[in-house]
């Protein structure tokens, strides 16, 4: 794996542990305050832009992103979904529409992220939401979001 790749992996871990920690205080805490908390208290890093753009990026659209998990998942309750399976699929869908990160590259890289940080069944849900957004959308895997 390049050395850009293993960044943008360590980035989106940071962002995924941000918005988890952000949904589990109820969105009360200042996001600033939970990214700042995950990056010094828990992962001793280094800030990282990309890692605050892509969480900032979902939060700040947080509401059309719940209406696109709500339209693409719309067998399950959004409150319903276990907190780790929300925030991949708010981040993955906040990239591939708001970052416009290749549909290919945001799918591989939530079901990998989903294989190591969620439940058994984790992956293939990630995987199933993100390519019907995909698929509704008209998107090509390889391309970004017009």
């Amino acid at each position: 794996m390049s050395q850009k790749r293993v960044q943008r992996r360590q980035s989106r871990v940071l962002a995924l542990k941000t918005l988890f920690f952000y949904l589990e205080r109820n969105e009360t805490q200042p996001l600033k305050e939970c990214f700042d908390y995950i990056l010094v208290d828990i992962d001793d890093e280094k800030a990282d832009e990309f890692a605050w753009e892509i969480v900032n990026t979902a939060v700040t659209n947080l509401g059309k992103i719940k209406v696109l998990i709500r339209a693409f998942a719309p067998e399950y309750q959004f409150n319903k979904i276990a907190t780790i399976n929300r925030s991949l699929l708010i981040l993955g869908i906040g990239e591939m529409k708001f970052m416009e990160t290749p549909p290919v590259v945001v799918i591989n890289e939530y079901i990998e992220l989903a294989k190591e940080f969620g439940e058994d069944k984790s992956p293939s849900f990630i995987n199933g939401v993100l390519d019907n957004y995909r698929k509704g959308l008209g998107l090509d895997r390889t391309k970004a979001a017009e």
